[in-house]
Order: structure tokens, then sequence, then C-alpha cells
């Protein structure tokens, strides 16, 4: 049991030397230009640690990619859906805090070369994830199209808002940050008397 624990935590910093690796990489280059050895001299491993791992620098991009839209999933999923509409400031302080616990590689992560093509998969992943929940019945306004826009709209300005917060160009705490974004998001639904009539309608058809 001590072997596969050693095991474990010896693959565990593995993994998290080649994804700093990696993302200090693409903070400078296009992924185009990485290489399996630029990735192996920068974490200082070597090339059968990292074949360990990752079958080439794409699968790399990709398995990062898959591992943080999953834990973001997670994080709404243990929020709750039906209460993200009526406190969205547990979940933007969830995220929050877990990308402060890491600020410097989420900053070369988000601020890369490769952010636009990660962050419009986040989005997709969401709104695929979000349409497809029934509890999300309640932003179905008038079609899916609507609703789509509303999704769209706020995951779009949230994610600006966050690399703002990276780049430093929005310089507050964490916590005027996630308070802001909590009553931006909040009053924006409150304002909508259709739309908070239909996640109202939603909620409590969830309950009964």
């Amino acid at each position: 049991m001590a072997e596969k624990r050693a095991e474990y935590r010896s693959s565990r910093r593995s993994k998290n030397l080649i994804k700093k690796a990696f993302a200090k990489l693409l903070h400078d280059k296009d992924i185009s230009k990485i290489t399996v050895t630029d990735i192996i001299k920068e974490a200082e491993i070597s090339r059968g640690t990292f074949y360990a791992h990752y079958p080439d620098v794409y699968g790399l991009l990709e398995q990062i990619e898959n591992e943080e839209m999953t834990k973001l999933m997670n994080f709404i999923q243990e929020v709750g859906f039906e209460s993200i509409s009526d406190n969205p400031k547990k979940l933007i302080k969830e995220v929050v805090d877990y990308i402060n616990n890491d600020l410097e590689y989420y900053k070369l992560l988000f601020l890369s070369k490769n952010a636009d093509r990660f962050l419009i998969r986040i989005k997709d992943f969401m709104t695929d994830q979000i349409l497809s929940n029934e509890m999300i019945a309640l932003y179905h306004a008038n079609s899916t199209g609507e609703a789509s826009i509303y999704i769209s709209f706020f995951t779009t300005a949230v994610a600006s808002v966050f690399i703002d917060w990276l780049k430093g160009t929005i310089d507050v705490s964490i916590d005027e940050l996630t308070e802001t974004l909590s009553r931006i998001i909040t009053n924006a639904l409150l304002s909508d008397e259709q739309l908070m009539a239909k996640i109202t309608k939603a909620a409590a058809g969830s309950k009964g």
C-alpha cells in the first residue's frame, strides 16, 4: 500500500511538472512550435516520463482542457444548478479560490497564445451541459436559441473579467472580484422578470 501511495505521488508530481512546463511554454510560443523535447527540458524530466502520461503535445493540451472543464462542472454540480441563479457568489468563490491556489500556473495557462481556443471550448462545453440539464429548462425562455444567448453572454462576460483580473488590468482583491461579479450576475437576472419567473417555475417543478 505504501509503495502504491509513493508511486501515485511520484506520478502526480511528474504530471504537475509537465503541465506547468507546458503552460510556461504556451505563454511564449504557439502550440505548433512546441515539441516534447521543449517540455522535458523545461520540466527537467526524462522523455520516458512524459510518454508514460501523454501521447504527444496535443494530447497533453487536450487532457489539460478536459481536466479543467471537468473541475468546472464539478463545481457547478456541487453548488447545485438550482442555487446558481439565486446565489452565484458561491460558485464564483469556489472557482476563484481554486484558481488562486495555483495562481501562477493559471496565469500562464489562461494568458497563453492558445487561450482563446481553450476558453471557447469551455464556453461550448458549459453551454451543452447546461442546456442538456433538466433544471436548466429554466433558461428555455422562448427557444433554445434564446437560452444559448443568455448562457453565451454570461460565460463570455465572466471569462473576460477573469482574464483581465489575471492580467492585472482589473486591480481588485479576490473578495472584491467575487462580490462584484456575483452582484452583477444577480442584478442582471433579477432585472429580467420573465426569466426569473421561468427560473422560479422550473425550480418549483424540480422539487415537486
